[in-house]
């Protein structure tokens, strides 16, 4: 199905009325309702893989209850009970059977989370295993129960998840042809997603309520390592211009979820009900910079002195100079001739000066954010596209093998509630519907109704795509020795000219710290400093235009907003709960998200390569990473063991 806005009507569902279009004729297929959440609220689909019966047992309702994400939203806003008559964040379960499970990992993309149970995993086949696969690799979580005997298909996807050989299984077969676990359950880290096994019965009321589990469903929904421990003392929040405290601007401080030796115990002030309902659909603010970042060099609005000024002189003609002219000519009756004459000429006029500044080269501006997985390989890319004619136009974008989003940028602007700045029947929409022809997510062409000037952001999700990589060892960094200068930086540094050419910097992300550069960000336009002047020519050809750093190794900048939000997502809504989302493709950018800031052991490294006027990115998260040695621990061992 394609992409649907469904914000400016909170009433009704939506409807879906589908016809087969042959040579014989149009042949209505009838209309359905589809169940789907309001615009006040959020919700999460657990798939369950298992040929269960059309009724489940009372055991599995619990057990598919288990597995909610209410629970862990609710424990980062407080007082869990308020919010069980809202239904603000919620968890739906999903039966699939074996043999619907999909065999393109795109359409794993409608699950946050799968549970792959005994029987279910049995049933599956080489394609359907591979699937999974790449769309764990992709961002997915996957949970699989492992009970009695598997074949060695099934073995082999089990120890593919592990990240193991087939000299050196991880699970191997025993001689009761059994799997044995080294460590049960196992949580794993697989490429961008995660996977959880368990050799445990489900749907045991003891297992539903053991820590072990709790622990797992926690990991599968990428739980914040910290998890808050409420207090009734407040502490402050960010401050407003005015001087106040934004709403829902207080970062909590929190301890780590598991027990860790001299750890100290810090306390925050719960949320409250209020911030998670204004909350829970929070958009970024940070788009129009990335609107900015794409928009062609030659779009400038018509500066408002300028229509200020031709439509004085345009007054003046046909007043002062029409009457004074004419009269002393003695041919005053041709002001009737003269008028129409003149008013044609300005609107011919003004028409020609929007063209000059607003007209464009054509040229589509593209940022490409691509995430590294195990082993070096891409595991899924998504493309922005910015679409800005001079005229009004059809356009036509082929897919393959991807979902793609068109995004109103203008809901952005404001988050002053969950709503829509676009209330029902404003007339503000700026384009119609989109059209798809062909196979959704095989290969199909989208075609849209752009209006003249309105700019248009597209957005292209796919996973595995078969794209050239640079020849880049991401394995052999260490990420923690590249956040102070050193020996280790300019190597690091070096390795990025060589492979991804002049044009390159990197960056480093780690915990709430600002985005340490590690490298020269001049020759890489990364997004405007001031995005809201971004249509003025000033910005748009000054030095004032990008938001980059002349320093080498300074890492006290702050970044650009968009860079850091699509790395790490601020604390706002579900994400004061957890640090990622399964990857959907959708119209949010949330799914951008990688980093886990309350993680010490978690790195991001980005690396920016610029390509003509278009961005990329390739990114690579790092995972249980040693703490990174201080400065002044590293000087004192450097005068211990220098000569002297």
């Amino acid at each position: 199905m394609p992409p649907f806005n469904t914000e400016l009507d909170t009433s009704s569902p939506l409807d879906i009325r589908a016809f087969f279009i042959s040579d014989a004729g149009v042949f209505p297929l009838g209309e359905r309702s589809l169940r789907i959440a309001g615009p006040l609220r959020r919700s999460f689909v657990v798939a369950f893989c298992e040929p269960w019966q059309q009724t489940s047992s009372q055991e599995e309702l619990l057990f598919t209850n288990s597995m909610n994400i209410e629970p862990l939203v609710h424990a980062a806003y407080g007082r869990p009970a308020m919010f069980a008559g809202q239904r603000l964040v919620t968890t739906y379960p999903a039966r699939i059977y074996p043999t619907d499970v999909p065999t393109d990992p795109l359409w794993l993309c409608e699950f946050n989370v799968l549970v792959l149970l005994p029987d279910g995993l049995r049933n599956l086949r080489r394609n359907q295993l591979e699937a999974i696969v790449r769309w764990v690799d992709a961002g997915g979580n996957l949970c699989v129960f492992i009970d009695g005997n598997m074949a060695a298909l099934q073995v082999d996807f089990v120890n593919r998840l592990t990240r193991t050989t087939a000299e050196r299984p991880r699970f191997p077969i025993g001689d009761n042809g059994l799997p044995q676990f080294r460590d049960s359950p196992a949580r794993l880290h697989k490429g961008l997603g995660r996977v959880v096994i368990h050799q445990d019965p489900p749907l045991e009321a003891d297992f539903l309520v053991s820590s072990d589990w709790q622990a797992s469903v926690a990991f599968l929904w990428n739980r914040l390592r910290e998890t808050p421990v409420h207090t009734s003392q407040p502490v402050p929040g960010a401050p407003t211009q005015e001087g106040g405290t934004e709403p829902g601007s207080a970062q909590p401080q929190a301890v780590p979820s598991g027990p860790g030796p001299g750890t100290a115990q810090r306390t925050f002030s719960p949320p409250g009900d209020a911030v998670l309902q204004s909350e829970v659909k929070w958009r970024l603010q940070s788009v129009n910079s990335l609107v900015a970042r794409l928009t062609p060099d030659d779009f400038e609005v018509v500066p408002l002195w300028l229509l200020g000024l031709l439509l004085i002189a345009y007054i003046v003609v046909i007043g002062p100079v029409d009457y004074l002219v004419l009269g002393w000519l003695g041919v005053r009756k041709l002001t009737w001739i003269v008028f129409p004459l003149m008013t044609v000429a300005f609107t011919v006029l003004i028409v020609w000066i929007s063209h000059e500044h607003m007209g464009t080269s054509g040229n589509v501006r593209q940022l490409i954010v691509r995430d590294i997985g195990d082993g070096g390989g891409l595991a899924r890319e998504n493309r922005f596209d910015l679409h800005l004619v001079g005229s009004h136009t059809t356009l036509a974008t082929s897919v393959a093998r991807g979902l793609f989003t068109p995004i109103d940028h203008r809901r952005f602007l404001s988050n002053g509630t969950a709503r829509s700045t676009d209330q029902l029947g404003s007339g503000n929409d700026s384009t119609e519907p989109s059209e798809y022809i062909g196979t959704i997510p095989v290969g199909y062409t989208a075609l849209q109704d752009l209006p003249q000037w309105s700019p248009q952001v597209n957005r292209v999700f796919r996973i595995a795509p078969e794209e050239p990589m640079p020849a880049f060892d991401w394995e052999s960094v260490e990420p923690e020795s590249l956040a102070t200068a050193g020996s280790a930086r300019s190597l690091f540094q070096v390795a990025v000219q060589e492979v991804f050419g002049p044009r390159s910097t990197a960056m480093l992300f780690h915990t709430n710290q600002a985005a340490r550069f590690l490298g020269d960000t001049s020759n890489v336009p990364l997004f405007p400093e001031s995005p809201q002047d971004w249509f003025t020519a000033p910005q748009r050809r000054g030095n004032r235009r990008w938001a980059t750093s002349n320093a080498v190794n300074g890492n006290a900048r702050q970044p650009s907003d968009f860079l850091r939000d699509a790395c790490v997502r601020p604390s706002r809504g579900v994400f004061r709960a957890v640090s990622q989302v399964a990857p959907h493709g959708g119209d949010n950018f949330e799914d951008l998200a990688l980093l886990d800031p309350t993680d010490p052991g978690q790195w991001l490294l980005v690396i920016a390569v610029a390509d003509g006027d278009s961005l990329l990115l390739y990114r690579h998260l790092y995972h249980d990473r040693p703490a990174p040695e201080s400065p002044t621990r590293s000087q004192s061992t450097a005068s211990t063991t220098s000569p002297r």
